[in-house]
């Protein structure tokens, strides 16, 4: 038999869903002199597709030094790469596709896929609007178009773009949920948050037989609201449980367990419970994150007065130089939530901030990031994090410094709930709740917004920092407030 009826029969079978027929065929092609590389490209394919990713990107490679180059040889390459975490050498496998056949929409895609990976939206909404062009009824192609705009902040476009999607998919929730974060991100809240409603299914937020509450008013009754997603959004929600309270019999509030005993201090709740106790008999129930929308905010109308956490300031800072400025700092969010890497910072580069003097600097950051142990140990921080045990202890904390420093993270939230002076460090494609173009937000009158100009890049927005700590520090009076910047006094 020959060597093309022997592939042909173990394409067959790939294609046909035995892929254990496929490979034994496969195997026995390898034992012969000279086996084609289509007998590695297809043991390559059948790798991925059993995910030994590793084993795959090897099989193909040998394929590619003596088959003749090809749309699906290099597309099996650069998924292969993708699978790996090798996105810049993925990019160059997709290109080479796209230089074979400038018109397959799949290698548009997959490009585009890299670019948005690698977080170089500028070069992935083009490749996605290529798609779009190619086939305008491609509804991967109109989703990743309005993702991708969505995080550049060309918010109209990305509007029209979800626009064209949901005429494809009217129904699919997380188009529903992404075109919700973008109305969000324009400040067109009462909307945004209705829209937003609908990721409970894409996060897999739970459901329980008792009715979903829809704000009517419950007296004599029990109402169920549980916390969803990161610590900053129960921080920043919190403020609608007083709302809720006043419309129910009682009010039962599940949040994550680092933060029960400051909001059991704050008593927002008739009863407060940590994420995985069985909460008491209730009539109702609903996300906390819809609140919101029941509430119909606007930006006009954002409820609670700042602060509306208050916590005992019950620990002491370490004695610091008479005369300086305390300061706490916190750099870094959690490595495991999507898109860390873009809004947290590296400590070297917050260099130029530590090096302000007539500051104590203090570190509130959770856990120091394995880079930056050795900056850590050579820096000015002192370590306040030692003997925390949860947020109320950090709050206490708080309370007695005079500004706080953050990256994007939990502690910027709660310095801002408890009406702390914090300057908040942003990336240029911030998460929707911090708007566009404006150094203020309507959620926290305390907490000033410093926003990197380019994409990756914390020079500029560090620099700033760094400048308006000096002018404090030194008494110097800020410079005069631009339209998306507001005076750089600590105190907002």
């Amino acid at each position: 038999m020959t060597f093309p009826d022997e592939l042909q029969r173990a394409f067959a079978a790939f294609e046909s869903g035995r892929p254990d027929e496929a490979e034994q065929l496969c195997r026995q092609l390898l034992d012969t002199p000279r086996p084609p590389g289509e007998v590695f490209f297809l043991l390559g394919l059948l790798a991925n597709h059993s995910g030994r990713h590793a084993e795959s990107l090897t099989w193909l490679e040998r394929a590619a030094q003596t088959m003749p180059p090809s749309v699906r040889l290099w597309s099996a390459l650069g998924g292969a790469c993708r699978a790996v975490g090798d996105l810049p050498r993925a990019g160059e496998y997709f290109t080479r596709c796209l230089q074979l056949d400038p018109h397959c929409l799949a290698a548009s895609l997959q490009l585009g896929d890299v670019c948005y990976d690698l977080h170089k939206m500028d070069l992935a909404a083009p490749l996605f609007r290529r798609a779009t062009e190619q086939d305008p009824a491609s509804l991967p192609a109109w989703t990743k178009l309005a993702n991708s705009l969505r995080n550049l902040g060309d918010l109209d476009a990305a509007l029209a773009a979800y626009a064209r999607a949901l005429a494809l998919a009217p129904n699919d929730p997380v188009l529903h949920a992404n075109r919700g974060r973008t109305l969000l991100a324009a400040g067109r809240l009462a909307e945004g948050f209705r829209e937003f409603q609908f990721r409970w299914e894409p996060l897999g937020l739970r459901h329980y037989p008792q009715p979903v509450w829809d704000g009517a008013p419950m007296p004599g009754k029990t109402l169920f609201v549980f916390a969803e997603q990161g610590l900053g959004d129960t921080l920043q929600f919190v403020r609608f449980l007083p709302l809720a309270r006043e419309r129910v019999g009682r009010l039962v509030f599940e949040c994550q367990p680092p933060l029960q005993s400051l909001l059991q201090a704050a008593a927002c709740a008739d009863h407060l419970l940590a994420t995985g106790e069985t909460p008491p008999p209730f009539d109702a129930y609903v996300p906390l994150l819809h609140l919101p929308a029941i509430f119909q905010t606007t930006l006009e109308a954002i409820p609670a007065a700042v602060p509306y956490l208050i916590t005992p300031a019950r620990t002491a800072l370490p004695a610091a130089p008479a005369g300086n400025l305390r300061v706490g700092l916190a750099w870094a969010g959690n490595p495991a939530l999507r898109d860390d890497a873009i809004r947290s910072i590296p400590l070297d580069q917050l260099a130029p901030v530590l090096a302000v003097p007539r500051v104590s600097f203090f570190s509130l950051q959770w856990k120091i990031p394995a880079r930056d142990e050795a900056c850590f140990r050579a820096s000015p921080l002192v370590n306040l994090m030692e003997a925390v045990k949860d947020f109320a202890d950090t709050a206490a904390l708080v309370q007695h410094l005079d500004l706080v420093i953050s990256a994007d993270t939990a502690v910027a939230h709660l310095a801002g709930a408890l009406g702390r002076p914090v300057w908040t460090l942003l990336p240029a494609s911030p998460d929707w709740r911090w708007l566009l173009h404006r150094a203020d937000t309507p959620w926290y009158p305390t907490m000033r917004l410093f926003r990197q100009a380019e994409r990756n890049q914390w020079a500029q927005p560090v620099t700033r920092v760094a400048e308006t700590l000096r002018k404090v520090r030194t008494g110097r009076k800020p410079e005069a407030a631009t339209p998306d910047h507001r005076p750089a006094h600590v105190h907002s």
